[in-house]
């Protein structure tokens, strides 16, 4: 099993945040996201993986190099230009084993179970498997049609209000979830180097060919980090326990929902409220207050209460 993580996008929709880092180096609590995704694939034992990147380039391969401190191996796929979610992957055409590839969007967290969505694509004998979740709202995306054995049978655009509560109605209530298993072989007949999409292209010439897609359903945690709201409730989230995150050694839970890196300085007469995290190098004085779903980051000083929410590394509040 190979990966790919299409990682090459702008993040449009993240801006101010993107306009000097890549969406994928964004930090999650303590290390950039993309790290997170390839500690995933090590611990589900896919460890060659093809990264693809374009936009600010440079920062992820100086990050990641070969992969080795990781634990993998690391091969760039480097876009001159973006190429779209399925002309990313069909560039990465020569690094092909043969092998099924796992492929993921650099921007969901989520805490769906790996080792059991390649055992479904495998057993189910699956051309392409693509991982469905359910949302409360479906209005804002397109459907997954899939049937009884879980095989997908269409493809539906987003629903006007009217039309969602007949989709509802009928049992359809599933949205792409951004994570696939596919067959090398269903980007046979396919250039490289042309713009092309999975959901606008690939995915259904894959029905129209007559190729075997299936749907793997996953009831968990699910979020697609592409807005700031977003991206900040994905922090929350972490902090809250709701998905899997290892913080390694280098931080201490001191009470449900509290973290501390272990070289931080918290003064006595400090009060933390919970879900908070303090970063590495930080030292927090006596005087302050900390008060729930704030994260500070490395490098900082603060002797005063400060306001709700996120503050970049290396502030000083005092």
């Amino acid at each position: 099993m190979q990966a790919v993580i299409i990682a090459g996008g702008k993040g449009t929709r993240l801006r101010p945040l993107t306009y000097g880092c890549p969406k994928p180096m964004l930090p999650l609590i303590d290390r950039p996201f993309l790290e997170w995704m390839i500690d995933r694939c090590r611990k589900a034992s896919v460890c060659d993986i093809l990264l693809n990147v374009q936009y600010q380039a440079r920062q992820v391969i100086d990050y990641f190099g070969d992969g080795d401190r990781f634990g993998v191996k690391i091969r760039y796929v480097e876009e001159s230009t973006p190429l779209d979610t399925a002309g990313a992957i069909k560039l990465a055409e020569p690094y092909f084993t043969g092998e099924s590839l796992i492929v993921f969007n650099a921007d969901v967290l989520t805490n769906l179970d790996l080792l059991a969505l390649i055992r479904f694509h495998k057993e189910t004998q699956a051309d392409a498997t693509l991982t469905l979740t359910r949302v409360p709202d479906i209005t804002p995306f397109g459907l997954v049609e899939i049937d009884a054995q879980n095989q997908v049978q269409a493809f539906r655009e987003k629903p006007n209000a009217e039309q969602a509560v007949e989709f509802l109605a009928q049992g359809v209530n599933t949205i792409n979830a951004g994570t696939y298993v596919l067959e090398p072989k269903i980007f046979d007949i396919y250039p490289t180097g042309e713009p092309l999409s999975f959901e606008r292209k690939v995915f259904p010439n894959v029905l129209e060919r007559g190729l075997k897609m299936m749907g793997f359903v996953s009831d968990g945690y699910w979020m697609d980090m592409g807005t700031p709201e977003k991206y900040f409730q994905s922090q929350i989230d972490v902090l809250e326990e709701k998905v899997d995150y290892n913080f390694g050694d280098r931080v201490e839970q001191k009470s449900k929902g509290i973290w501390i890196a272990k070289t931080a300085n918290v003064s006595e007469g400090a009060i933390l409220e919970a879900p908070s995290y303090v970063g590495e190098y930080t030292s927090i004085g006596k005087d302050s207050r900390i008060p729930s779903q704030t994260l500070i980051g490395a490098n900082s000083l603060v002797n005063r209460t400060v306001s709700s929410g996120m503050y970049a590394t290396g502030s000083v509040l005092i």
